[in-house]
């Protein structure tokens, strides 16, 4: 069985849900809160890679972190580290590990002008 090489889940994060209403046939993307919308994970930085596009430096900062499972939790929703609102991770990968329904773990990047 799966244990997580963690020491403890102390950093703070904010979960928000995307929500899409169709206005004028275009999707209008917004938001809201889970419910609970604070939870605590073991969060990993994994370094950023750098490129320039349309002539400005862009840098995609990535993370790993681990949690205990959340099923209300997939990839179109995001992260804010430390309940920053300047801090907004977007989930790219939701692993439930070994389908038990204990842990998870997201794979997260967010996208930086330099």
């Amino acid at each position: 069985m799966f244990k997580p090489d963690i020491q403890q889940m102390a950093i703070p994060i904010r979960i928000q849900n995307r929500k899409e209403t169709i206005i004028n046939g275009a999707p209008d993307i917004d938001y809201v809160d889970a419910a609970p919308p604070l939870d605590f994970c073991n969060w990993k930085g994994r370094g950023g890679t750098e490129s320039t596009q349309a002539g400005s430096l862009i840098v995609f900062d990535t993370a790993e972190l681990t949690m205990w499972y959340r099923p209300d939790i997939s990839e179109r929703d995001r992260v804010l580290l430390n309940d920053d609102p300047n801090k907004v991770y977007e989930i790219i990968n939701v692993e439930n590990v070994e389908m038990r329904n204990q842990y998870m773990i997201l794979k997260v990047q967010r996208v930086v002008n330099a």
